[in-house]
């Protein structure tokens, strides 16, 4: 038998398997000295060549290509051997994977069916996994590598059931699967808590360490949930003095605010009162000036009539402007928006518009007491819109800088919640220009804003909501 180097490796060169039936000499190239693949027959000595010989030897030898490789003879021709080509074609050959087990024997026009590709092919044929990992196996493996060894091959998460790549689930996706399993940080007796009820647990764990409810008039100490009672009852006189001392700074506190909103009140109408008489003033003044001709004779009188004349008219203008402000309701930062009814709120509120400093951008604020989008029904969500404004052309843009966003304690004049809301450096549309009265979207700001829990939170000297009524601050830093 003629021994083969390999199996079906390429088609050039003459067949490389192991025959079952021997070739007679004739039949073989005298060139790779195999049986002839697609053989030719020199018309001058009667040899066969393999197609892929003659063509070989046609381009790289340095001979006439004239002169036949075998008996050098001249005017060398060849024809295509279609009998010798079928003779070759119907031996019986071993399959090229006889070494690693395979007992098929057929003839050669059989063999590339039998090797084949796909499931129906010879099963100690290598072949690539269809995953593309790399990996090349015998056929009768791939399969079970496929199922359960190949790094790319898809899997579902055993504990939510999501379908994926065997790297992407067993490495990326348990570190944020909703339904993973995960010990208690605190080590309780309720065992495993899956991911997406671990925080609603360590609200409620008994060995999770909590502030003492009297945190807010001093009391610094941190227990256990579950010792959380016992330890105020045992500190029940110190938190008695504590609350004491915080009432009496309150109620000194809320007496020293009254005295300056008196003040700020006293201040207000003094403004008021000066600013009419302003105004009465400089309308006089423009009467003056419109009926005095000017004195020709006399230059220095005229220059510095003249001047308080410019300086009255530049005043002028700048009241006439406030006054307009005032008369248009457009406030100014910081404002305080009052929202009241806030439990009947089941859809957005838009507070009136304001600007974030004299000549400043414009802008309103939004309150959805009920939550947007992943807050919904947990959070209090706030946003701000920018709005068309009256000095638009004279600011730049895209709007950049920070907003504090300030939820009043009403309980006293410390411990607002407070949270801060930044404009970048950024051409996306919620920091660029209105250029139409619509409502400006997008807009910016927080959907978790405060959670529920924490806005309806009442103690001795603090009070988000009172009266179902609330206070929010907007403030430019």
């Amino acid at each position: 038998m003629i021994s083969a180097r390999d199996t079906m490796a390429t088609e050039i060169g003459g067949y490389e398997y192991k025959f079952i039936d021997t070739p007679s000499d004739g039949l073989l190239c005298r060139i790779c000295h195999l049986p002839s693949r697609d053989p030719f027959l020199s018309t001058c000595c009667g040899h066969n060549f393999c197609e892929s010989c003659l063509d070989d030897y046609k381009r790289v030898t340095t001979f006439d290509t004239t002169t036949c490789p075998v008996c050098r003879d001249q005017g060398f021709l060849s024809v295509r051997n279609k009998l010798s080509g079928r003779e070759i074609r119907n031996l019986h050959v071993m399959c090229a994977n006889n070494e690693r087990g395979c007992e098929w024997q057929g003839e050669v026009n059989d063999i590339s069916k039998h090797i084949g590709d796909g499931d129906a092919g010879c099963p100690f044929q290598d072949a690539a996994c269809p995953n593309i990992c790399g990996k090349v196996l015998q056929r009768q493996y791939l399969a079970n590598h496929v199922e359960t060894k190949c790094p790319r091959r898809k899997v579902s998460c055993q504990y939510c059931h999501i379908l994926g790549g065997h790297q992407f689930i067993e490495v990326k996706h348990k570190e944020e699967c909703p339904k993973f399993p995960l010990t208690c940080p605190n080590i309780c007796e309720i065992g495993d808590v899956l991911r997406e009820d671990m925080e609603a647990h360590r609200k409620e764990c008994p060995l999770e360490m909590v502030q003492c409810k009297y945190h807010g008039v001093g009391c610094e100490e941190k227990i256990m949930r579950k010792r959380r009672k016992d330890h105020e009852e045992e500190k029940m006189e110190e938190h008695l003095s504590l609350t004491k001392y915080r009432l009496t700074d309150a109620h000194q506190e809320l007496s020293l605010t009254k005295s300056k909103l008196a003040d700020v009140e006293t201040e207000l109408a003094g403004t008021k009162s000066q600013l009419a008489n302003s105004l009465k003033q400089i309308n006089q003044l423009m009467v003056v000036v419109n009926q005095t001709p000017i004195p020709q004779e006399q230059n220095s009188s005229f220059r510095s009539y003249g001047s308080l004349t410019i300086s009255a008219l530049k005043w002028s203008v700048k009241l006439i402007a406030m006054a307009a402000m005032i008369k248009s309701g457009d406030q100014v930062c910081p404002v305080i928006v009052n929202i009241t009814e806030l439990s009947k709120r089941l859809t957005a509120y838009f507070s009136d518009p304001f600007y974030t400093h004299d000549e400043g951008y414009k802008m309103r604020l939004c309150v959805d007491a009920a939550g947007d989008g992943s807050g919904r029904g947990t959070h209090m969500s706030v946003f701000l819109y920018l709005m068309k404004g009256t000095h638009d052309d004279k600011v730049t843009w895209p709007l950049t800088g920070k907003f504090e966003i300030r939820l009043l304690n009403q309980m006293s004049d410390y411990d607002h919640y407070t949270r801060t809301v930044i404009f970048e450096s950024d051409a996306s549309a919620m920091y660029l220009r209105r250029v139409t009265n619509e409502k400006a979207l997008p807009a910016f700001g927080s959907r978790h804003y405060i959670c529920n829990e924490d806005l309806h939170k009442v103690t001795f000297v603090h009070n988000y909501v009172k009266d179902d009524c609330v206070f929010i601050q907007v403030n430019k830093l």
